[in-house]
């Protein structure tokens, strides 16, 4: 896989089934992303039987249907019993002896995306357990929002590169350059990270070098960005980002902003 390439949505919903086990001692954790079929089941941790793969939720179906519908999260405390949910999949749910059983859904920009379970086989889910569930699914959302932004100005820039630098896409272009820099910093997977500093990386050649931080206050500059908004989107406070600006104007050479700006994109530093 190319650094450039995105990673497989799937591990953000494993790595949070793995914390949900480990810091909540969640006996049963499983769930998938949606594909053009439903929401197949993919991941499965502390299960007891294969059963649960071959399960693929279909809106309105089950528990995790009738949270594809309305969205939000959702538990039944006897799922055997249970009249307020469809049955569809009993015979894999109840071959795993799961009595209690959350969902909450995936949604990213309101679309639903994947479904996210937590099971036991005896006693109710802890408040705090459930309360994680939560956290965790908001955690895929926020992570795979964040990876389809990535992807949609990766292809504004291809086309802006295909197309020639036309004034309006050339702007929509720094834009986005300076909008990938904020969400690499904001970013909590390493992969996006990785992805991000290596498509934003300067031109191998270029004579002059500004640190990550210089850079990415230049580039809000290169938008219109004044320091009090830089500081606000960075997270940083005025006077470090006037310090950052006047260390990357002395590197540059420049004696104002606008300067800096245009020798940032004679070096190749910026679009």
């Amino acid at each position: 896989m190319t650094i450039d390439a995105r990673a497989d949505d799937l591990e953000l919903l494993r790595a949070s089934a793995g914390r949900l086990r480990r810091e909540c001692g969640i006996p049963l954790v499983f769930g998938g992303l949606r594909d053009d079929r439903g929401v197949p089941v993919t991941l499965t941790m502390g299960e007891v039987t294969s059963d649960l793969a071959t399960i693929t939720i279909k809106p309105s179906l089950g528990l995790g249907g009738k949270t594809f519908l309305t969205r939000r999260p959702a538990y039944v405390r006897d799922y055997g019993t249970s009249l307020d949910i469809t049955h569809e999949y009993d015979r894999q749910i109840l071959g795993e002896r799961v009595t209690f059983l959350a969902v909450v859904p995936i949604v990213v920009r309101d679309d639903v995306r994947g479904l996210l379970y937590a099971g036991t086989r005896d006693s109710p889910l802890s408040t705090g357990a459930l309360d994680s569930l939560v956290v965790e699914a908001r955690k895929v959302s926020d992570e795979m929002e964040i990876r389809d932004e990535v992807d949609r100005r990766v292809g504004l820039a291809a086309s802006v590169a295909s197309a020639g630098p036309e004034t309006a896409e050339l702007q929509r272009l720094r834009d986005a350059f300076a909008e990938m820099r904020v969400i690499a910093r904001e970013t909590a997977d390493p992969h996006t990270r990785e992805r991000l500093e290596s498509l934003l990386a300067a031109t191998p050649d270029s004579p002059t070098s500004l640190t990550t931080r210089q850079l990415d206050v230049v580039a809000l500059v290169a938008v219109g960005c004044r320091n009090a908004e830089i500081a606000a989107r960075l997270g940083l406070a005025p006077e470090t980002v006037k310090s950052y600006l006047r260390s990357a104007m002395a590197r540059l050479g420049a004696s104002s902003r606008h300067e800096a700006v245009a020798a940032a994109r004679r070096h190749g530093l910026l679009p």
